[in-house]
């Protein structure tokens, strides 16, 4: 009986280190997976933030950058002349992954002063960011997304604009500037042309032929028009959208002067 006894304890003793051994493996093993899992995630997280610094490193300037519930998007200007579109499902932000790119994208101008389109193909969808500058309402106005599927409407959402609006104004303004030939950027041309002698000639474009002359004065970012007929305009010089153009605003006017570098 004591041998039977003895022999029972034995093989317990015996199963209980084979138990704790097998616990020992089995947690080992699990610590090992789930090392191997925050491998991959690490090297997955590593190739992901590498795309996005590439995809980053091929932009030259942002155009737009705007978001409703659904999108964050970008279209961008490439350092090799290429327009992009990038595209965000929410929740994921633009520090992720994009889920959608788009390259070649065109830009179609809306009339003279009215906007601009920007359009990009995949297959039979066309993907449209609309900034539209000017509108009958200011419900109309702004960035919009417009969605086509072989040419028909599938989807159109004014967005929030999150575009941060460049300043191209200088902090002062001198005759280098003015000097020269300025028109209005609209069908009904309106010209005016400023001369080294301080002297300008308005061109009402009319039809009439009649040009007024008079005398200006440039003070920093202001330009006052003295006609010889007694006529007093004063109008804001500044910096042209894109660092192309310089303009001058007010009183009912928007001449533009093209800038050449």
């Amino acid at each position: 009986m004591r041998n039977i006894l003895s022999l029972v304890l034995l093989i317990s003793i015996f199963s209980c280190k084979n138990s704790e051994k097998e616990n020992n493996q089995n947690q080992k093993e699990t610590e090992l997976t789930q090392q191997e899992k925050n491998l991959e995630s690490k090297t997955t997280e590593l190739e992901v933030s590498e795309q996005v610094l590439a995809l980053n490193a091929e932009v030259k300037n942002n155009v737009i950058h705007c978001e409703n519930e659904k999108f964050s998007i970008k279209v961008d200007n490439l350092k090799n002349g290429d327009l992009r579109y990038t595209s965000w499902d929410k929740p994921r932000s633009t520090s992720n992954k994009p889920d959608l790119v788009l390259y070649d994208g065109k830009v179609e101008q809306q009339g003279t002063s009215g906007g601009y389109h920007y359009v990009f193909k995949s297959g039979e969808w066309k993907y449209i960011i609309e900034n539209n500058l000017i509108g009958e309402t200011k419900e109309s106005m702004g960035v919009f997304l417009k969605l086509l599927k072989d040419g028909e409407q599938k989807g159109y959402s004014k967005m929030n604009d999150l575009t941060i609006k460049k300043n191209y104004d200088l902090k002062t303004y001198t005759n280098k500037e003015l000097i020269g030939n300025w028109s209005t950027p609209h069908y009904a041309v309106r010209k005016v042309t400023f001369f080294e002698n301080g002297t300008f000639l308005f061109e009402n474009g009319d039809g009439d032929g009649e040009n007024l002359k008079g005398k200006f004065e440039l003070n920093d970012k202001s330009v006052s028009l003295n006609f010889d007929s007694g006529l007093k305009k004063v109008l804001k010089i500044g910096r042209g959208k894109e660092n192309t153009s310089f303009t001058l605003i007010g009183e009912g006017e928007n001449f533009v002067k093209k800038w050449k570098k």
